[in-house]
Formats: C-alpha cells, sequence, structure tokens
C-alpha cells in the first residue's frame, strides 16, 4: 500500500486553530461535568495526533510556555511548516514530528508519558488498522488520569449526508485527475443532481445534515472540501463503537468537550427526558441522546481512570473556574436577537464581564444564582465563539511567548491570510482574529504608542490590495477605493476602541 494509505496528500491541510483541543478547555469541561480534571496551572505534558500544518499546536504552546507540547503529522510538507513557525515564534517547548501512528503504537518517537492526547478531524478520517495503532499508542503514553480529546463525524446524524460523500469518492475514481478539478467536477455533478430533483437530494435535503454540506460545497475551499471526502477510509462512527475502541486502553468516556452538548435530562420535553431517565447504562444514555438529536459529529473527552468529584470538591472548582469575553460586549448575545431594551437573564452577567474576566463563583454571588447557572452561560459563550473559560490562578500568566506567536501572526497577514487566531496566556489558548484585526495587531507591535489612524487605514487597504481579489468585509466585495477606505476605516475605528481592550484583558498585547 502507498505510504499515505489511502488519505489525501496532494495538497496541505489547512492552518485552522481548533480551540477544544486546549488543555485547559478540555480540563475546564471535565471539572463542569463533575470530573476531577487535569491542573493546567502545574506543568503538563501534551500530544497532537495529526496535527497537519501545527498552527493549534505551537498556538497553545505560546499560551501555556510551562507545560511541553509535541505534535505529529506524517506529511512532511506539513511537519516543516509548522516547525518553520514554531522556530520564528522562538517556541521552545513545542516539537513537531514526522511519524505515522503505527510507529508511535511501536514507541519508536522520543515521547514522555503524557497528560492530554488529542486529535481533531482524524478518527473517522482514517483506516480501521490506524484506528488500532492509535488505541495502542494512546494505553502506551497517557497517563493515569490523563484525557483524551478525539473528534469525529458520527451517526446517527451522518446518515442522511453519507451518500454524498460515497457519490464524491466514486467520482474520484473514475476521474483521476488533480484534486482541484475534481472537486470542481464533484461540485457540478452534485448542483445539476439537485438542478434535476434527483430523489436523493430532494427527499434529504431539508434535513440540517445534508443542507450543511450541500452549503458546504457552495462555499468552502477546494483543499477542504478534498481532506473532508476523498479520504478513502472515511467513515462516520457511532459513539457505543468509539467508546468500546477506547475501553481497550482503559479509558472511560467522561463528557462532550462542546460544551452545549453535555445534556441535562430536565432541559429536554417531558417524554424524551423520561426515555433518558429510564435508562442506566451509560453507553446507551448517550447513544440515545445522540438519536434524540441527530448527532452528526461529536467531540468526546475520554480519562483514563475517571474520576467522579464529590459536591464539596465540585465546590472547590466553582471558586478556580473563570470566564472571559472574546468579543465586545455588544456582540455577545448569546445568539440572541438584540432588541431595543431588552434585558435577560444573562444581560448583567454579560455587562460584568465587560470590565474583565471573573470566576463563576463570583458571578453566581454577584448574581444571587447558583453557579450552574452561570456554567449554562458559559456553555452558550463558548458554543457561539463570544466568550471562553479559563482556570483561575494567584500568578499573573507569563504572556511572553504568546506575545513573539502573535506577533508572527499578525507579521504573516501582511503576505498571506493562513493564521486566523492569537494566542491568549490566560485562557491557555487562541481566540479568532479575523484579518483586519491581525494588521492592526501588527501596526500595534510596531507603533505601541504611535499609531496614526488615517495612515493604519492607508496601509491596511494597500495590504489587502497587494494581496489580490475583491476587498470584503462583510458579505459582498466593496464597489471602488473610496468606499473600501471608508469601510476599513471604520473597521479599524471599531477593532482600536473595542478589541484592544479585550486583547489587554486577555494578556495578548
Amino acid at each position: 500500500m502507498a505510504w499515505n494509505e489511502g488519505y489525501v496528500v496532494e495538497e496541505a491541510y489547512t492552518s485552522g486553530f481548533f480551540r477544544k483541543q486546549s488543555p485547559v478547555h478540555l480540563s475546564v469541561a471535565c471539572a463542569l461535568n463533575g470530573f476531577e480534571p487535569v491542573d493546567t496551572r502545574k506543568p503538563f505534558t501534551y500530544l497532537e495526533l495529526g496535527s497537519g500544518q501545527g498552527f493549534t499546536a505551537n498556538v497553545l504552546a505560546a499560551a501555556n510556555p510551562h507545560a511541553t507540547f509535541y505534535a505529529v503529522d506524517f506529511m512532511p510538507g506539513h511537519v516543516v511548516t509548522a516547525d518553520e513557525f514554531a522556530t520564528a515564534a522562538q517556541l521552545g517547548n513545542v516539537t513537531h514530528l514526522e511519524n505515522s501512528f503505527a510507529e508511535l503504537a511501536e514507541g519508536k518517537a522520543d515521547l514522555p508519558p503524557l497528560d492530554f492526547i488529542t486529535m481533531h478531524g482524524v478518527y473517522s478520517w482514517i483506516n480501521p488498522e490506524n484506528r488500532r495503532h492509535i488505541v495502542d499508542l494512546v494505553a502506551r503514553y497517557l497517563k493515569p488520569g490523563g484525557m483524551l480529546y478525539v473528534s469525529y463525524n458520527a451517526l446517527p446524524g451522518w446518515a442522511a449526508a453519507t451518500p454524498l460523500q460515497r457519490l464524491v469518492i466514486e467520482h474520484a475514481r473514475a476521474n483521476p485527475k488533480r484534486l482541484g478539478a475534481q472537486i470542481a467536477q464533484a461540485k457540478g455533478l452534485i448542483d445539476k443532481l439537485v438542478d434535476a430533483k434527483a430523489h436523493y437530494f430532494a427527499s434529504n435535503q431539508d434535513g440540517t445534515v445534508l443542507r450543511s454540506r450541500l452549503d458546504s460545497w457552495a462555499k468552502d475551499k477546494p483543499v477542504y472540501l478534498a481532506h473532508e471526502y476523498l479520504n478513502g477510509s472515511w467513515e462516520a462512527l457511532y459513539h457505543a463503537d468509539v467508546v468500546r475502541d477506547f475501553a481497550a486502553a482503559k479509558l472511560d468516556f467522561a463528557c462532550s468537550a462542546e460544551l452545549c452538548m453535555n445534556v441535562d435530562p430536565r432541559q429536554l420535553p417531558d417524554d424524551q427526558r423520561a426515555i433518558v431517565e429510564s435508562i442506566d447504562d451509560p453507553v446507551l444514555r448517550e447513544t440515545v441522546l445522540d438519536y434524540i438529536q441527530n448527532t452528526a459529529f461529536r467531540s468526546d473527552i475520554f480519562i483514563r481512570g475517571a474520576r467522579r468529584m464529590s459536591p464539596a470538591r465540585r465546590q472547590q472548582w466553582w471558586d478556580q473556574i473563570g470566564v472571559a469575553l472574546t468579543v465586545p460586549r455588544r456582540f455577545a448575545t448569546l445568539g440572541q436577537p438584540v432588541e431595543p431594551g431588552s434585558r435577560g437573564f444573562a444581560s448583567p452577567i454579560l455587562d460584568m464581564l465587560e470590565d474583565g474576566p471573573m470566576s463563576v463563583q463570583d458571578l453566581a454571588e454577584r448574581n444571587g444564582c447558583p453557579p450552574d447557572a452561570i456554567a449554562n452561560i458559559v456553555s452558550l459563550l463558548v458554543w457561539h465563539d463570544q466568550g471562553a473559560p479559563f482556570i483561575v490562578s494567584t500568578q499573573p500568566p507569563s504572556k511572553d511567548t504568546s506575545l513573539r506567536l502573535n506577533v508572527e501572526v499578525a507579521h504573516d497577514a501582511v503576505p498571506h491570510d493562513r493564521y486566523q487566531a492569537l494566542a491568549s496566556p490566560l485562557l491557555g489558548s487562541g481566540i479568532s482574529a479575523s484579518a483586519l484585526q491581525r494588521l492592526v495587531y501588527h501596526a500595534l507591535s510596531e507603533k505601541p504608542n504611535a499609531v496614526d489612524r488615517h495612515a493604519l487605514t492607508q496601509w491596511i487597504w494597500q495590504v489587502l490590495t497587494d494581496q489580490g481579489g475583491p476587498i470584503i468585509l462583510h458579505h459582498d466585495p466593496l464597489p471602488d477605493r473610496e468606499t473600501e477606505l471608508l469601510e476599513i476605516g471604520r473597521a479599524v475605528d471599531d477593532i482600536l476602541a473595542l478589541r484592544v481592550p479585550i486583547w489587554h484583558q486577555l494578556h495578548m498585547i
């Protein structure tokens, strides 16, 4: 078999940042759901499997300078890109390795016992043999009490869209061209079938999963679609099977890293709640919840030796979990439409967070509500990418490494648009940053006390023009240079007035 074992290697994967892989986020998720977490304030070890171009691992290493990170990918081009960026940012606590899962399972990499192993977009994209290698390497390296994060395309939610993936694979096998041409032609075939009212599409496209897949074909980049659809071993998985896989490595399922997916049966309609509460077996219970929600993607956290916290121990952790806004207060809506004069339950809590990050316990006491209620708001903020949790420390976070990485990310935004997040040492993670935000950060890093708003607007316009293509700030290309400068100027004003204070709160600048 070829070295790639059916995995797409013709084009490098995108360089995204995946916040659910943050060790702080994973520990907070476990603590919120009653499981003893790993205390990320202490030194820890971390491995990312299938790390792609290594951006997630690099951001996390910068945001957690007291920890040791390893990132492994089997594509040499990915590894050299990741290592070059780590070198440019002077990250001394991350090592990028080129190894296969089989080599790791056999102990051929020099890895220490690990507190965290994570993988995003890997487990349902590889063949069963490689899934077995992953179980073996987890058994070899993960410490007792250590955490595993694994995300995967899931059933039953993917059931309606699985034939779409099969159609794309069969089209590629019949048309052995370069990836770009395969994706373009597959898209043309899908469009023709939809227009011709093929019964598969006509019968299923009202469903949210297939509809979202068709929307993805319309808007996502070809390189993403190639890695998503053209891997020969792609397979959507049932949660129960993944649980049984990792039981062989003595792992217990704890909770979802997507905080909103940890369903409290009390939130379900009465008839659904009765069904769930009648089930004692945890695997069957979680499976039934997947059927209730038609889950199409899971973000599971497993623990090697999961320990339930006592009520007293859980109370201790309420004081140690904090939350911070990652967007300006006006945009922190928890997904609700903003109506003039409306003041829901969350509004005073969000108002407090505008002044700076706070612990869950402090927010609960100041608002006269139980910590669980604040935890629900934390979950919604994370779901909508409007806030993030952190673990409270008596010591201010060391931000030197985060600053170095952020400067490199900002400099890279001039010729490219590759790295779309900045590191926060307070969060031990990263937050999304648009191209304009990164260019403003670049200007502030060059002249922190002397930013000329007019000159900055002109410079950003020139940078975006030199990158080629239309300038799009919202949805549609802007019609002319005058409008482009006007809109860029407005965006710069908002970033300086609203985003920069948040960067200061999060120790990012």
